[in-house]
């Protein structure tokens, strides 16, 4: 049996694995390195029976309780090969750690060091401390966005319809006020218009209006003191619905940033699989595969309208098929286990704000009663909760009205758990981070320029020694060896040959994307149809462009951060070397955007290639004809005129009936072919912005290092000044030394936070 140790730090991302008390072999893959835990706790087990051939194992885990819970469920996956015994040692809960951070600001504040109260750190540490987290709301057309976003806030804000009503982005942000306030900007940022107190009827109108592109929302979203920090709802316009290509480049911007943000997907159960939402779910989709379980969990998919189904008629598993239906279409684009909720978003609204007609809940109270497929919140083998979570809702169940049990079974508060889980187990570790680096890099220099201050008033020599030591670092500054090492580190920046390898093999994708969209295609399509094809074609090159965008935009960011980060490294190992510690902030960047290719002429494609055809064809047509009565000779009888009458008699005639067919292959074709064509001129245009972008930065990266230097001498120079014991005032001996040992004490207390 193998006892497995893992020591796993949120906040720090830091890991230590020792397996029976040995470090892992250089080449293992339990050597994680700097990857969320989310990122590869999964294979965990079979790294384990790969590596140690063994299939019984103890794992010791020292962490939080949200990560122990995915160990736990990485070795229930293999529990037909690997037997596993757990054991959990927690480490502080986030709560606690938040509150000792403020505690800590408190302290600083009211402290007795300057430096400690600029305005600055303070505006830091408030930010980090008020940072937002979204929640982008994307759907496809009827889903009942719209109704699940009022249902979350409870309270009629967000028009409804069976039609695409979201003409606007909207960002719903949490505050104290019970009700809400709205501000409207247009496409330049100016405010439109503001209203207190605003209405479902003044949401309306301001979805209406042209000139509005962007509304904010601020008032009180009820489930979110479960959550733990400020969120932000943001209603976003489908992708081919936005009256702004913004918006739809926002769209696409929001579900490839995986660091900022969870999407809720809503659905409806009624229309899975529709067209008008392929080409955005195969994105949505590319971008769950990036980052293991962490990407996963980001992704919510709300399947709406579950009410709809009717047991009673439909079977009892009518609902399963629905939802597998959901995850059949999700994991054949490559998503294992996505987590899928039914709700009835139309019943949680009217409970949530006391309906007076409340026909969609009333039938929804009867169908739970008659139905347990109808208890929305029970399907945890889709919706994939931790077991903690199950728990806690199940005790919910227990403890619960009969409204509150009602409102449990729409399966609302279950997305809301997801998003309180996703929240506290990401969003809030980063939180903490932030806070901490908001003043800790200041209490590192200020610490080290104390203690070097301690030493000189404590001994002469040290100060003789260094006034010595600083004189050397002043001469290695500024000699022409350090400026040439300096230079040949930022020539040797090389961007372009690393992100030209990254653009090349995502337009490839994109490339093969398009071959599979020209084939497929009839030679011979109605018109009309041809029409609806050629809108759909057209939406999908759109989107297209608009994912190219995004991606390059994506691959450019990361390698320009990848490429600052190692040269700050690269600066601060020199800094060390000089036996200096520096306060180098992070270099902030944001490259230009780029202009996605133009779209081929739709309009001009399609009527080159309309022709008109003679499909004539045979039709049975009844006309009105008299026949005269059978006159037989044996029977005179039949002479008399009573036996004539009138007939219907069937007879065949050709009839012109001209179609307009089109040639889709070649409609397709001649569409698509400039648009590939196009590609090229996409990578071309992204890799000569790489080539000035690269200039541009190490431009900023020089001038950036020689401030970094200047401010290196600066502080050598106030060493420099620093008095000997026997110069220097005994009062400002005492108030030094008490600042050090109040340095000292802060340092230590925030190290704990995030060191464990």
């Amino acid at each position: 049996m193998k006892k497995i140790n893992i020591k796993y730090n949120p906040y720090t991302i830091n890991t230590e694995i020792t397996v029976d008390g040995q470090t892992p072999k250089p080449n293992s893959a339990l050597r994680v390195g700097k990857k969320r835990l989310q990122e590869w706790v999964e294979t965990l087990p079979q790294i384990i029976l790969d590596e140690y051939r063994d299939s019984n194992v103890t794992v010791e885990f020292t962490g939080s309780k949200n990560d122990y819970d995915d160990i736990v469920s990485s070795f229930e996956a293999y529990k037909d090969r690997i037997s596993a015994s757990c054991n959990f040692h927690q480490t502080k809960d986030i709560s606690d750690v938040e509150k000792e951070i403020d505690q800590i600001f408190v302290d600083i504040q009211n402290g007795p060091i300057p430096e400690l109260k600029d305005p600055r750190i303070i505006a830091a540490f408030q930010k980090a401390k008020n940072s937002e987290f979204e929640i982008d709301v994307v759907a496809t057309m009827s889903s009942g966005k719209s109704t699940l976003i009022n249902a979350l806030l409870g309270k009629q804000l967000m028009p409804a319809a069976n039609e695409a009503t979201t003409a606007t982005i909207v960002r719903i942000i949490d505050t104290d006020q019970d009700n809400y306030s709205a501000t409207a900007y247009n496409k330049s940022n100016q405010i439109v218009k503001k209203l207190d107190n605003v209405t479902l009827e003044d949401m309306k109108q301001l979805n209406s209006d042209e000139k509005v592109s962007m509304v904010e929302l601020k008032g009180r979203i009820p489930f979110v003191s479960t959550v733990g920090m400020k969120l932000v709802l943001v209603d976003t316009p489908g992708p081919n619905n936005s009256r702004d290509k913004r918006h739809e480049e926002m769209t696409y911007g929001m579900i490839a940033d995986s660091d900022k943000s969870l999407v809720l997907y809503v659905m409806n159960a009624q229309q899975l699989g529709i067209n008008d939402e392929k080409i955005f779910l195969d994105y949505v989709c590319q971008c769950m595969k990036e980052g293991g379980k962490q990407s996963r969990e980001r992704f919510i998919f709300a399947v709406n309208k579950m009410d709809a189904f009717k047991p009673k008629d439909e079977g009892q598993d009518c609902i399963e098929r629905a939802l597998n239906n959901v995850k059949g279409g999700l994991e054949e684009r490559g998503i294992i286990n996505p987590n899928i909720f039914p709700v009835s978003s139309l019943a949680a609204l009217e409970l949530r704000t006391d309906d007076d007609e409340p026909m969609a809940l009333d039938t929804f109270r009867r169908g739970i009663k008659k139905y347990e497929a109808l208890h929305f919140d029970k399907y945890y083998s889709y919706s994939n909760l931790p077991l903690t979570v199950q728990k806690r809702i199940n005790c919910m169940a227990e403890k619960a009205d009969e409204d509150g049990l009602v409102e449990i079974h729409t399966g609302m508060v279950s997305i809301e758990q997801a998003v309180a889980q996703f929240i506290n187990k990401y969003a809030r570790t980063t939180k903490v981070r932030d806070l901490v680096l908001a003043f800790n890099e200041k209490l590192n220099e200020l610490e080290a320029v104390a203690h070097l201050e301690k030493a000189i008033r404590d001994d002469k020599k040290v100060k003789a020694a260094l006034d010595a030591q600083i004189q050397d670092i002043k001469a290695k500054i500024n000699s022409a060896e350090n400026a040439k090492k300096r230079s040949t580190l930022i020539d040797n920046i090389d961007l372009e040959s690393t992100i030209r390898q990254e653009i090349k093999s995502y337009m490839s994708s994109v490339n093969n994307r398009i071959n599979s969209m020209l084939s497929g295609h009839s030679n011979k399509v109605e018109k009309s149809i041809a029409e609806q094809q050629c809108i759909r074609l057209g939406k999908d090159c759109e989107s297209i462009s608009m994912q190219i965008k995004v991606q390059i935009n994506k691959i450019l960011e990361k390698s320009y951060t990848q490429t600052l980060d190692r040269i700050i490294a690269e600066y601060t190992k020199y800094l060390n070397e000089l036996n200096i510690n520096v306060n180098s902030s992070a270099l902030s960047f944001n490259p230009a955007n780029l202009v996605a290719g133009k779209l081929a002429d739709l309009s001009t494609i399609l009527r080159d290639n309309t022709e008109t055809v003679d499909e004539g064809y045979n039709e049975t047509r009844t006309k009105r004809v008299f026949v005269e009565s059978k006159r037989r000779w044996y029977n005179p009888f039949t002479w008399f005129k009573e036996g004539d009458h009138y007939e219907n008699q069937n007879y065949t005639v050709w009839v012109s009936n001209y179609v307009n067919y089109v040639d889709m292959n070649e409609v397709a074709s001649e569409y698509l072919v400039p648009f590939k064509k196009n590609l090229n001129t996409i990578e071309n245009s992204a890799i000569s912005h790489v080539i000035s972008e690269t200039k541009r930065l190490k431009d900023h990266l020089r001038t950036s290092l020689t401030e970094i230097d200047r401010a290196l001498k600066e502080k050598l120079d106030a060493l420099s000044k620093t008095e000997s014991d026997s110069q220097a005032k005994s009062k400002d001996i005492a108030q030094k030394e008490m600042n050090l040992q109040f340095l000292m004490k802060i340092q230590e207390r925030v190290n704990n936070i995030i060191n464990f």
